[in-house]
């Protein structure tokens, strides 16, 4: 993805980046959020490297979100669509016809290492379309 369909979309996120600037409530500094691409964005927040991630400008196709999504899940982190409904790790693949459907699919979502954390970042952000 060109930096501009990644980063552009982000700067027009006034509301979370303010609420990147705050302390939290234990007075800790926030704002680790990924800006990895793939599944290793979803690693970084199951290994504790960052606390969340978002993609809301182009969306992951489901073999760059499933591996991911799943070692996140097991580490007890959560994956949001942006209407805040869970993203469930079974994704219809039972046949051929399931993953050729799959290939043409993309995800937009909020990863977090706490449900809490997720519904936090969705309710800071203006989402459109």
């Amino acid at each position: 993805m060109k930096p501009s369909e990644c980063f552009l979309p982000l700067t027009q996120q006034t509301g979370l980046i303010e609420q990147l600037g705050q302390l939290s409530q234990d007075g800790v500094s926030r704002g680790r959020i990924g800006v990895d691409f793939g599944s290793i964005g979803l690693c970084h927040i199951a290994a504790g490297f960052s606390d969340a991630m978002i993609e809301f400008a182009k969306g992951f196709a489901t073999w760059d979100l499933a591996p991911g999504h799943y070692i996140l899940q097991a580490a007890g982190g959560v994956v949001l669509d942006l209407q805040g409904r869970p993203i469930p790790l079974d994704y219809g693949l039972g046949t051929m016809d399931d993953i050729r459907k799959a290939m043409d699919h993309r995800r937009k979502f909020v990863a977090a290492s706490s449900l809490p954390l997720a519904r936090e970042i969705l309710s800071a952000m203006t989402l459109t379309g």
